[in-house]
């Protein structure tokens, strides 16, 4: 499946304009851009965003993301498992804290 921009903006909860942004920044480039210069994505460049995306949610910088995404060694496969870990860590976290907020 190809996705326009918009539409790959719209399926990733992100603005149009942070999409192009990611683009001009190196790390998340369209697979082509179509015949009226539209920026088209296919899966691959679906998955990389998900990737950036987890690591924004975890607070890293895009500076961090465009190393890591970008290097030889990067295996989506043990990102993804490190990236399910962090997030278990922080529900565990938010879960401790919403006990604590209820206690009060």
């Amino acid at each position: 499946m190809e996705y326009t921009v918009k539409k790959l903006a719209t399926l990733a909860g992100i603005s149009a304009r942070t999409l192009r942004y990611y683009d001009e920044f190196g790390i998340s480039q369209p697979a082509r851009i179509n015949s009226s210069g539209y920026r088209i994505y296919g899966q691959k460049e679906v998955d990389t965003l998900q990737q950036i995306l987890f690591y924004r949610e975890l607070g890293v910088e895009l500076e961090r993301i465009k190393e890591i995404i970008t290097s030889p060694e990067f295996d989506l496969t043990s990102a993804l498992i490190k990236h399910r870990e962090k997030l278990l860590a922080k529900r565990e976290q938010l879960d401790l804290l919403i006990a604590n907020v209820e206690k009060l």
